[in-house]
């Protein structure tokens, strides 16, 4: 997995972190391909501290992550001022519920992750715009 992650600095890595990331549920596997059919650079970690770990070596990489809610709020507030990351889509079953802990973070944005038999998407709010 490191050896994948290891372009140049124009290449934007998607990182996927979440509980059930790696893990062998039909309902990821599913989320999983889509994401990997439209994000080229699709790494997963399903471990907080793994993630940490990848973040601090790549400090010369641009990171775009994807975090669940449950994630996103433990780990938003040690990364977000990471230079290397820029944006971090958090996604939950219900928005407002996180728009309190998220507003204080500009590369935060939540979103509602919807999957279907054909698609994955994501309806993305801005929380420092709306609040």
């Amino acid at each position: 997995m490191m050896a994948n992650a290891r372009r140049s600095r124009n290449t934007v890595l998607h990182v996927w972190l979440d509980a059930s990331a790696n893990s062998n549920s039909s309902s990821f596997k599913k989320v999983e391909k889509q994401l990997k059919a439209k994000l080229e650079n699709l790494i997963t970690f399903n471990a907080i501290n793994d993630f940490k770990e990848f973040i601090e070596i790549h400090d010369n990489q641009t990171i775009l992550l994807i975090v669940s809610a449950s994630y996103g709020r433990q780990i938003v507030p040690e990364i977000h001022n990471l230079r290397q990351l820029l944006a971090i889509y958090v996604y939950c079953a219900n928005i407002e519920s996180n728009i309190q802990w998220a507003k204080d973070y500009t590369k935060v944005s939540l979103s509602k992750l919807e999957v279907t038999a054909s698609k994955v998407s994501f309806f993305d709010k801005n929380v420092c715009s709306s609040v």
